[in-house]
Parts: C-alpha cells; sequence; structure tokens
C-alpha cells in the first residue's frame, strides 16, 4: 500500500526530472538573449535536401536526450526519495544539493579518465591540476543545478500545498 505522501513526492520528482531535461535549454537560452552578439559579419548558409534538415534536428534531440536522461532520472529518484525523508522526519534536503555537486564531480572524473590516467605517472603535478580543475567546475556546476532542483521541490511543494514548507 503506497504511503500518503508517495504521490506528492512523485509529483516533485517527475517536475525536478523534467527541469534537468529543460535546464541545458534554458541556459542556451539565457546565453542568446544576454550575451553579447558578436558577429564577425560572414553568414554561412547551407542547401540541404527537405528531408534531411528535419532528420538532422530528430538526430540532435534524440543525443540530447540520451545524454541528458541519466541525470534526469538520478535527479528524479533522489528528489523522491529526500522528499519521503523530508515528510517522514523533517529532512530538509539540503544534502541532494550536496549529492548534486558529487554527481558532477564524478561525471567529470569519468570524462577526464582516459586523459588523466596515462599522464599520472610521467606528470602527476599536470594531471592533478587539471582535473581538480575540471572536476572542480563541474561540482561547482552540479551545486548551482542541486540548488534549482531544490528551489523547485521546495516551489512545488508550496503550489502543491502539502505540508508547510520550512
Amino acid at each position: 500500500m503506497a504511503r500518503p505522501y508517495d504521490r506528492p513526492a512523485a509529483i516533485v520528482a517527475l517536475v525536478n526530472g523534467v527541469v534537468v531535461m529543460l535546464l541545458p535549454i534554458a541556459f542556451a537560452g539565457a546565453v542568446k538573449l544576454f550575451g553579447n552578439g558578436y558577429n564577425n559579419g560572414t553568414t554561412v548558409v547551407g542547401n540541404l535536401p527537405a528531408g534531411e534538415h528535419y532528420a538532422r534536428i530528430a538526430q540532435g534531440a534524440v543525443m540530447y536526450a540520451i545524454v541528458l536522461s541519466p541525470f534526469a532520472m538520478a535527479a528524479a529518484i533522489r528528489t523522491f526519495v529526500h522528499v519521503r525523508r523530508w515528510f517522514e522526519s523533517g529532512a530538509t534536503g539540503w544534502r541532494g544539493v550536496l549529492e548534486a555537486g558529487a554527481c558532477g564531480f564524478v561525471a567529470a572524473l569519468l570524462i577526464l579518465l582516459p586523459g588523466i590516467l596515462p599522464r599520472i605517472f610521467t606528470q602527476p603535478g599536470l594531471a592533478a591540476a587539471y582535473t581538480l580543475f575540471y572536476a572542480g567546475i563541474t561540482l561547482m556546476v552540479g551545486l548551482a543545478v542541486g540548488l534549482v532542483l531544490w528551489t523547485t521541490a521546495t516551489l512545488t511543494l508550496r503550489l502543491l500545498d502539502w505540508r508547510h514548507v520550512p
């Protein structure tokens, strides 16, 4: 039998999963909107067959979904867990923000691993510097995304009027 707080946890988890999928699009839109608009005056226009243009758009959308789906699923599952914990024990959910930062850090380490491994013994200082710099950047981005997700979860619970949100 489902607990009475499983429904709000599932709704908040779904909202956060969608936010993770849409966050890069929102970021790209903000950069386009608020960017300096540098243009060197050169415009290249391709002439593609009618169907190929749509095929490339579909291919890009599928690649986008494949890359972001694991992160969205992880965010949704962890949001569900944290909202249930909040209903059961009153936990604040800040642990989820830290988990998002750790997720970014680990993702960067996995991507950097093939480039780091050959240099660990030949250039250990350089390998460590690259690792700390890039993994540190993704840690900060992960913390920022975690903060956005925590805010989204809190606002969703407030809008749905479930138990007083701290």
